[in-house]
């Protein structure tokens, strides 16, 4: 998994940048919040990214993001059945993670049918399946990024994006890294330790 890239800003637009790092050039493409915090041409940047695997056609794609809650939010209305990561970035564009967190807290999902692709029917459905989801992890991403809590809530996402690439559902995947977690987490586990020692123990 691709946590995050630095390098140097090679190319900025609103909705994809180019990041060149080790002399290979990434595109990454990016919510409209992530664009109005980026620096200028050919200074170094550090973006948090979303690498996703697509099936038929095969392709693979970096996703950019200002924070980790704003990644985590993504990655959290992608979970909803029948969305995907371009309704998910549009979303994130249209409207601020902030401002998204709290029409699905209040229930207030009608802003959200304004937004190009979603419909009464999907703002509706993201409502209903991300509620709860949404409290969790604002609870979540508010810890500290310095503290072993996050470091561990870090490791734990980027297994689980892993296992879902793999072909694991959300719930699967959620279990699976569940049932390997000891009393003291990971410990110094990397993530790929973890995601072989949750294959071995399926």
């Amino acid at each position: 998994m691709i946590a995050y890239i630095t390098g140097k800003l090679i190319s900025k637009k609103p909705a994809v940048i180019i990041v060149e790092t080790s002399g290979v050039g990434y595109e990454i493409h990016i919510t409209l919040n992530a664009y109005e915090g980026l620096p200028a041409i050919n200074d170094t940047v550090r973006i948090l990214t979303h690498f996703h695997i697509k099936d038929n056609p095969f392709t693979f794609t970096l996703y950019g993001f200002s924070d980790e809650r704003e990644r985590e939010c993504f990655r959290q209305i992608i979970s909803v059945s029948g969305i995907g990561p371009k309704t998910a970035m549009t979303v994130l564009s249209a409207i601020n993670y902030n401002e998204f967190i709290d029409m699905i807290s209040s229930g207030n999902y009608l802003p959200l049918t304004s937004v190009s692709g979603v419909g009464r029917k999907t703002a509706e459905r993201l409502a209903v399946e991300l509620k709860d989801k949404i409290a969790k992890s604002v609870e979540e991403t508010q810890v500290s990024a310095s503290s072993p809590r996050f470091v561990e809530l870090s490791k734990a996402s980027e297994v689980i994006q892993a296992l879902i690439a793999l072909g694991y559902n959300r719930l699967e995947a959620d279990k699976m890294v569940k049932n390997i977690t000891g009393s003291n987490g990971f410990g110094e586990m990397s993530v790929e330790q973890i995601i072989k020692e949750v294959l071995r123990g399926k």
